[in-house]
């Protein structure tokens, strides 16, 4: 026992540290390693960040853009239900004097027309 340990500052036998290092020690596998994956994720981040902004912009002009179209139509049609209103109060107007004159020639025709046998 004194054999194993001879050497070791540790207390581990050269074969329980090989055991560790293949266990816990940095392994050269394949991909990116830490500081290039984090990298990466920021990058995905900002870019997913700076995606979201512009496109929060664009919905923002496009929300001002609606909302001065929809002001103009609105104004729009103000001024069409006012011609209209006019348009229907001379129309009432004119039907008013229709009628009059239909209820004259009707009393001028009962006049001069001879009554049925």
């Amino acid at each position: 026992m004194a054999n194993a340990s001879e050497g070791t500052r540790h207390g581990f036998t050269r074969e329980q540290l090989e055991f560790l290092r293949e266990e816990f020690g940095r392994k050269a596998a394949e991909g990116f390693d830490r500081p290039t994956q984090m990298w990466l994720i920021g990058g995905l981040v900002v870019l997913g960040i700076a995606a979201s902004s512009f496109i929060w912009a664009e919905i923002g002009s496009v929300r001002e853009d609606l909302g001065a179209e929809i002001s103009s139509v609105r104004a729009e049609l103000r001024e069409e239900i006012r011609e209209n209103r006019a348009a229907i109060t001379a129309n009432r107007d004119a039907i008013a004097e229709l009628a009059e004159g239909q209820a004259r020639i009707e009393a001028i025709l009962e006049e001069r027309l001879p009554r049925g046998p």
